[in-house]
């Protein structure tokens, strides 16, 4: 393990960390964007005559667009990131985002284009979302190949944090434009105009990423010694890395079923089944957001300390017993008073969502030097097309459980996966990269671009 003077970071290695949080944020920012912004308009994108389940419909595929796109952006990205390098792949990713989110800010409603502007909205998050896919596959490996052995623990929770601030920050920009352009109708002014806000924000925030990326972000001279792979997606899929894919997706399967309902989930349940005001649950998300995103580096810290693979097992723990305990308590209608669904939503998120801090330095470690881009995004984001279906699991539970306690079973089932992936796989905290094996199949020297 490297001395303390040589743990410090470089202003490339910086640079790269700051990047690759920002980029986490942009990401998530995007993500949560048709959840918690476009929720309130859309009566700006359908008729008046459409029934509540043809709209749940579609919000269900304005969602689920986005995160099918993102294990293709991994395929597509992923491979890029291995063969031509991270930091022109981030570019890359992130300016389509930036594009993507750019047009849908502009888009026609109902009224002008009839169901056409609805269609334009899933193909253009369906595209987002390909883009999306692409921005960790590049940045994340970028930033965690800069930083020394012995202090991606602390790093890599620098990173993860911009996941729990984006959310922090979308629905914030979202009260706020409510309260400016309230909702209410398709001609009210948050369906006219306002719900356009958030987006255009969110275009701009990837003009500025791509901005401070491109002028301050070096290429990863771990990714620029190694020998490059023919097709780094084969060998991660079906070649000499298909074990670690398998472990990751196990490991990464329970993590996305606890975060969907610790994010996705939890906010419509303490609503409808804990009858607590919207505001509240809004004020109380907010705060355990941003508590538990200053918290991220420290907890990437302890994993440095006790082993990222003992860490993620006991994050399995607390995702199928107190996260999974404290949603069924929901239901029976524990809880009332802002004091105690802030202390809930504390318990829910802290079991249910930590091991983002740690799934940036872990998922890096679990792949090599030649294969790490594709490796880290096809782990980190192809769970999703299983795990984001929970609603419809939870209709098929609900045959055999009372509804309210479905999100409880699955949330066993999650950290039984977490618990089961992080024991399937090693310890990985004193890995050193660029010291790994080469890839199976490297490519001739000529395929071996430098940008």
């Amino acid at each position: 393990m490297s001395d303390r003077a040589d743990r410090r970071l470089t202003g490339p290695a910086r640079a790269a960390v700051v990047g690759a949080s920002f980029g986490f944020f942009v990401d998530m920012f995007d993500v949560y964007l048709p959840v918690v912004a476009l929720t309130p308009a859309m009566d700006y994108f359908l008729p008046a005559s459409v029934s509540p389940d043809s709209r749940a419909i579609v919000n269900s595929l304005i969602f689920v667009a986005t995160l099918v796109g993102r294990p293709l952006g991994s395929l597509i990205f992923g491979r890029l990131a291995d063969q031509i390098g991270r930091r022109r792949t981030t570019l890359y990713a992130v300016t389509g985002c930036g594009v993507c989110t750019g047009l849908i800010a502009v888009l026609p409603g109902y009224a002008q284009v009839g169901m056409v502007g609805v269609a334009l909205l899933v193909l253009l998050r369906l595209a987002d979302g390909i883009f999306l896919g692409g921005e960790y596959a590049g940045a994340t490996p970028l930033a965690m190949e800069s930083v020394p052995t012995g202090r991606r623990g602390w790093y890599g929770g620098l990173v993860g944090m911009g996941f729990p601030l984006s959310y922090c920050a979308i629905s914030l920009v979202t009260l706020l434009t409510l309260r400016i352009a309230p909702a209410g109708s398709a001609t009210s002014a948050y369906s006219v105009w306002g719900w356009r806000v958030p987006f255009v924000i969110g275009a701009l925030l990837c003009l500025v990423f791509v901005v401070y990326y491109a002028r301050s972000v070096t290429e990863s001279e771990v990714w620029t010694r190694s020998t490059k792979s023919r097709n780094p997606v084969r060998e991660v899929l079906f070649g000499s890395a298909r074990r670690e894919f398998v472990q990751v997706f196990v490991l990464m399967s329970g993590i996305w079923i606890a975060s969907n309902l610790a994010s996705g989930l939890l906010p419509s349940a303490l609503q409808t089944q804990g009858h607590v005001s919207a505001t509240a649950v809004t004020g109380a998300l907010v705060i355990v957001q941003a508590v538990h995103s200053v918290l991220f580096p420290y907890l990437g810290a302890l994993s440095e300390r006790i082993g990222r693979r003992r860490f993620l097992a006991w994050c399995g723990v607390g995702i199928g017993v107190p996260c999974a305990a404290a949603f069924g308590t929901i239901s029976a209608g524990w809880w009332t008073g802002f004091g105690s669904v802030l202390l809930l939503t504390a318990v829910i998120r802290l079991a249910g969502a930590s091991a983002f801090a740690v799934t940036p330095s872990y998922l890096c470690e679990r792949f090599p030097s030649a294969l790490r881009g594709s490796g880290f995004g096809l782990g980190y984001s192809t769970p999703l097309v299983l795990t984001s279906f929970y609603a419809y699991y939870q209709n098929w539970l609900g045959a055999i459980l009372p509804h309210g306690y479905t999100a409880s079973a699955l949330l066993v089932l999650g950290g039984a996966l977490v618990l089961i992936g992080a024991l399937l796989g090693p310890e990985s905290r004193n890995v050193e990269f660029g010291a790994e094996p080469a890839a199976a199949h490297p490519a001739n020297p000529a395929q071996r671009h430098n940008p």
